[in-house]
């Protein structure tokens, strides 16, 4: 058995600082930039050149927001009886209306054609009148489904929406060429989304106009039989006070009769209501903040893209630094 006091005491190894770790690299990468001599310099110098003429050559960027809250769908303005019809005749309701619905929206295919068939000014260019989205990014061809499919994904990675389910806020921006152009997509990209959402509640609102027309139709009928049976009943018993049958008959008749009135009663407003809903042309989209013209380039990041030809050139000067190394290195071992 092992005494515990002639034990040899295990080493304990400091932990190593970040920093030095990253200084270390550092200097060993700096070593090696310097044993590459003048080839390091001129690859450098070379990626340098590539950079700047990359970064003056990519077009600038300059990226437009926007957020708004959409409303709830039309039907939830309607009273309850009216709710359940619409649901019984599939017709959805306000829950059916996300903000990521909307979201998805602004990024869809019609939404896009809208906007890229929109004609916008470019302040500075020596045109007559204003230019499609397609001829301002020169977008050209015989097969205009071609060009359109182009354009459609052109602007698609340059459009990006994004909801928030805690606030039902929706958020837009736009990249363009320009400040102006990204301001004028983003609001084209508004009015088509809102265009668009408005048909679409009037058509739903159409086919719930057509199902109350013929619930009209259908009530008046219903009703029109339960009053004649009560009146052809009233012409055939004058007296029935000392009859309990006929009394009990009299009062399921005018029961029956007071019910589909009633039924035809709300059938006709809610009609009306329809005829209405049908008929509104009144924006969805409440703005928050509308879009504005931006006042710096969000891109392509110039610097970046200089530092990383500059990278690029030092990494090609050590990595053939070390393959000649190695050629080196195999050359001993076969002459051996």
């Amino acid at each position: 058995m092992t005494n515990a006091a002639h034990r040899p005491d295990i080493p304990v190894v400091d932990q190593i600082p970040a920093s030095a770790v990253l200084v270390g690299w550092l200097s060993s990468v700096l070593t090696s930039v310097i044993h590459t001599g003048r080839r390091g310099v001129l690859y450098a110098s070379v990626g340098t050149v590539v950079g700047v003429a990359v970064a003056l050559t990519l077009p600038s960027q300059y990226t437009s927001g926007a957020s708004f809250i959409a409303q709830g769908a039309s039907a939830s303005l309607l009273p309850s009886a009216l709710q359940g019809l619409a649901a019984s005749v599939g017709i959805g309701t306000a829950k059916d209306y996300s903000p990521q619905f909307y979201a998805d929206l602004l990024t869809s295919q019609p939404v896009l054609e809208a906007t890229i068939k929109h004609r916008y000014t470019i302040p500075g260019r020596d045109t007559v009148g204003s230019l499609t989205y397609g001829e301002i990014e020169r977008f050209t061809g015989t097969n205009e489904r071609v060009v359109m499919d182009a354009a459609l994904r052109h602007l698609g990675r340059r459009v990006s929406a994004r909801a928030d389910v805690r606030t039902n806020i929706v958020s837009l921006s736009v990249t363009a060429r320009t400040p102006e152009l990204s301001r004028d997509i983003a609001q084209s990209l508004l009015d088509a989304l809102d265009s668009i959402n408005i048909s679409f509640r009037r058509e739903q609102s159409h086919e719930l106009r057509e199902f109350f027309e013929s619930r009209v139709v259908d009530a008046q009928r219903e009703l029109d039989s339960a009053e004649t049976a009560l009146r052809q009943f009233l012409e055939r018993n004058r007296v029935i006070q000392g009859s309990p049958l006929l009394t009990l008959e009299q009062m399921r008749l005018t029961r029956t009769a007071e019910l589909k009135r009633t039924v035809y009663t709300t059938v006709v407003q809610h009609y009306e209501e329809a005829k209405m809903q049908e008929a509104r042309n009144v924006p969805v989209l409440t703005v928050l903040m509308r879009p504005t013209v931006p006042a710096r380039k969000s891109g392509p990041p110039r610097r970046l893209i200089v530092v990383a030809g500059l990278l690029l050139g030092i990494l090609a000067a050590m990595g053939q630094d070390r393959l000649a190394q190695l050629r080196g290195f195999l050359s001993q071992i076969r002459a051996r």
